[in-house]
């Protein structure tokens, strides 16, 4: 199966307005060479089409205050939504999360997930703002449920290929009202209550390519108690999180990462204790998921819209 960047140059259009350095064979980029406030429509829609492809986008060197960052989010699309954390003041489509350097225990999202699985309508893109970013450590994991499916043998495909999965908001207001870096609002005990059933295999509403709907609030299939289940979670829980089905995104200050949430899994590296992080987070309206259905599953094919592909410069 060809890597990402042999499946880049014979998909995606031709990309002029930036530099686009693939991270690894199978998911995640660098951009360089643009500034997202002043970029032309065009130049954003460029974007869009990168991320559609490589779903993980570290976009270098922006500057922005928060009016610049709800700025650059709103081009995207509108806002998705929070029914959880309380909003940065005059911005209710931004969070500020705040990691000082002498907190101690579990970092916000360091368990791999997808942001908002349990919603009916999931954020389609996350964004988060590098204010004060440490030295080192403090990266990004990533696994790109694409691959994942990919990787599945054709049997594992046809078995899993009609199965609805069920997701729970349970349990999460109280992992994030538990954290000291993030301030909840109070009406977000509802999503406790919270289930939505979602196709485990969908497409992309744009490439088409298949992935796997998968998250850590997966509780059951439909029609499968919760003891049926785990086991088929657990395996395609594991199987995503191959090394070779991730990437690791390091932190720059002034970077803007964006991903396309419901394609992927994250999780955050708690390693960088007396060190100060400050981030900015938004997220973009998504669609529902779709099912992938059995027309798009023969030989685990995909469609790609075809072009060309511009070769970035090599990293200096």
């Amino acid at each position: 199966m060809p890597g990402l960047y042999e499946t880049l140059m014979n998909a995606i259009p031709e990309l002029t307005a930036f530099d686009l350095r693939p991270l690894t064979g199978s998911l995640g980029a660098d951009i360089v060479g643009i500034n997202l406030l002043t970029a032309s429509d065009e130049e954003i829609a460029q974007v869009q089409t990168a991320l559609d492809h490589c779903h993980v986008l570290a976009i270098r060197d922006q500057n922005l205050d928060p009016a610049g960052f709800h700025k650059v989010a709103r081009r995207f699309g509108p806002f998705s939504g929070n029914m959880i954390h309380r909003p940065l003041e005059g911005f209710e489509d931004i969070v500020r999360f705040t990691r000082n350097p002498e907190d101690r225990g579990p970092v916000v999202g360091e368990d791999f997930h997808m942001d908002l699985a349990w919603m009916e309508i999931p954020p389609g893109i996350t964004m988060l703002y590098g204010e004060e970013i440490p030295p080192v450590g403090g990266d990004t994991l990533f696994a790109s449920l694409s691959a994942a499916y990919e990787g599945l043998s054709d049997t594992m495909r046809n078995l899993i290929l009609n199965l609805i999965g069920v997701h729970s908001g349970k349990g999460v207001f109280a992992i994030n009202a538990s954290n000291t870096a993030l301030s909840v609002k109070a009406s977000g005990q509802a999503v406790e209550e919270i289930e939505t059933e979602h196709p485990l295999v969908c497409r992309h509403p744009v490439t088409g390519r298949p992935y796997l709907y998968l998250s850590g609030v997966l509780q059951r299939f439909v029609g499968m108690t919760e003891e049926e289940s785990k086991p088929i979670i657990d395996f395609l829980i594991s199987h995503a999180l191959r090394g070779e089905y991730t990437c690791r995104l390091r932190w720059e200050p002034r970077t803007l990462t964006m991903w396309a949430n419901p394609y992927l899994m994250h999780a955050a590296i708690n390693d960088y204790h007396g060190h100060r992080r400050v981030v900015l987070r938004s997220t973009v309206a998504g669609s529902p998921p779709i099912a992938a259905g059995a027309g798009d599953q023969e030989n685990g094919s995909t469609t790609f819209r075809k072009g060309n592909f511009r070769k970035s410069r090599s990293r200096e």
